[in-house]
C-alpha cells in the first residue's frame, strides 16, 4: 500500500478535508513485463555488487509503473535488499 501526502498549503488542506489518498494494485497476477522485471532486478544485482545504478521508469498513465514498480521491491524485500 502506498500512502500519498504532499505538504503544499493547497495539498494540506485536501489532506485534513479527504484524509490520506490509498492506492494498491487490483490483480494479484502480474504478467507481461518479464523483461522489464529483469532489467530491475539486473540493476539490483550489480548495485549489490558494488556499481551503483539509477534507474527511470517511464510510460503513460495505466501502462503499469506502479504495478512494475511494486512487484520489483516485494521481490528485492525478498532478498533482504534495502529498497
Amino acid at each position: 500500500m502506498i500512502t500519498l501526502r504532499e505538504k503544499t498549503p493547497a495539498a494540506s488542506y485536501a489532506y485534513a478535508m479527504l484524509g490520506g489518498v490509498e492506492t494498491r494494485s487490483v490483480s494479484p497476477v502480474f504478467v507481461g513485463r518479464a523483461e522489464e522485471l529483469a532489467s530491475l532486478t539486473g540493476a539490483l544485482a550489480r548495485a549489490a555488487s558494488g556499481d551503483p545504478q539509477a534507474l527511470l521508469i517511464g510510460g503513460e498513465a495505466g501502462v503499469g509503473k506502479t504495478r512494475l514498480v511494486e512487484q520489483f521491491v516485494s521481490a528485492a524485500q525478498r532478498r533482504n535488499a534495502v529498497v
